[in-house]
């Protein structure tokens, strides 16, 4: 029997239905396909033949059976399908599996991802809410910046940037102590820069709702449009990681903070440029 069908899954579905007209030997393909997305994705005819201990004209004519005119073709839609997990494992697969259904190598399908989140980046809406965040942020005495996981490293070089211009900062990461811990800084912030993707999750919702209740600024850059995280900031800046289901792409957001750091020093040039010089001399005295 073909596994329970999962919810909204379309391709589930229409395996259910062929399987009924098909041979015993093609039912069996069609169901280590259900099974088994992450090596459809990822193996060739010949591999998922030797697996099922059949023959690879057998699985073709699988493919061939749930209308499809090949594995590239099927794997387009195994990549996209609802239902398909959001674990590391499942984005690299689905990774894999687009750049296979291209044709195309690693190293272009990356540029070629980083490119379209750079269109967006470079798009006048786009610069103009960096600088609606700018606005937001240069008043600020002191910075709050939030990043959990992936994002926590952007989150520390961010916070180290804005303190070489001479902004003060604090990073909300949960990593050297506990998150609730440092949620009680948020007292001796001006505003709040928050790195938050995807779905709303409860560090950044709670993260939200303390600097709502100290009434401090929030610039938001996410490619979220949940209104749970964007109603509630002040300014937000849509920046895309690469394309939904498939690994994350954090060049766009690094250039992004990149943008915002710059335009900071911008803002008030001979407070960076003191700063700057007074780094230089503790650097020369540590390193005598």
């Amino acid at each position: 029997m073909l596994a329970a069908g999962r919810p909204n899954d379309k391709l589930s579905d229409r395996i259910r239905v062929r399987a009924r007209n098909v041979s015993p030997a093609i039912a069996r393909v069609l169901e280590f396909i259900d099974n088994n997305r992450h090596e459809v994705m990822t193996q060739s005819a010949l591999e998922i033949a030797a697996a099922l201990r059949t023959s690879d004209a057998t699985v073709v004519r699988a493919v061939q059976a749930l209308g499809f005119s090949g594995l590239r073709e099927l794997r387009r839609v195994v990549a996209t399908a609802s239902g398909v997990g959001q674990t590391p494992a499942d984005t690299i697969a689905r990774t894999v599996a687009s750049i296979k259904a291209r044709s195309a190598t690693a190293v272009e399908q990356v540029f070629a991802d980083h490119q379209e989140t750079f269109n967006n980046l470079s798009a006048p809406e786009t610069q103009a809410s960096i600088l609606a965040a700018v606005a937001q942020l240069r008043p600020a005495k002191r910075i709050g910046v939030f990043g959990i996981g992936a994002t926590a490293f952007l989150a520390r070089y961010f916070a180290m940037s804005l303190n070489r211009i001479g902004y003060p900062t604090f990073v909300f990461d949960g990593c050297l102590s506990p998150l609730p811990e440092q949620l009680l800084e948020m007292r001796n912030v001006d505003a709040l820069v928050m790195l938050a993707y995807g779905k709303p999750f409860r560090e950044a919702i709670s993260t939200l709702g303390e600097a709502r209740r100290l009434k401090a600024p929030v610039v938001l850059i996410t490619d979220s449009k949940e209104v749970a995280l964007t109603r509630h900031a002040t300014a937000v800046v849509p920046v895309l990681r690469g394309f939904a289901g498939r690994i994350a792409l954090h060049g766009a957001t690094f250039v992004c903070l990149e943008a915002i750091n710059f335009a900071m020093a911008a803002e008030n040039p001979p407070k960076a440029i003191s700063t700057l010089e007074r780094l230089t001399r503790l650097r020369s005295a540590v390193h005598k």
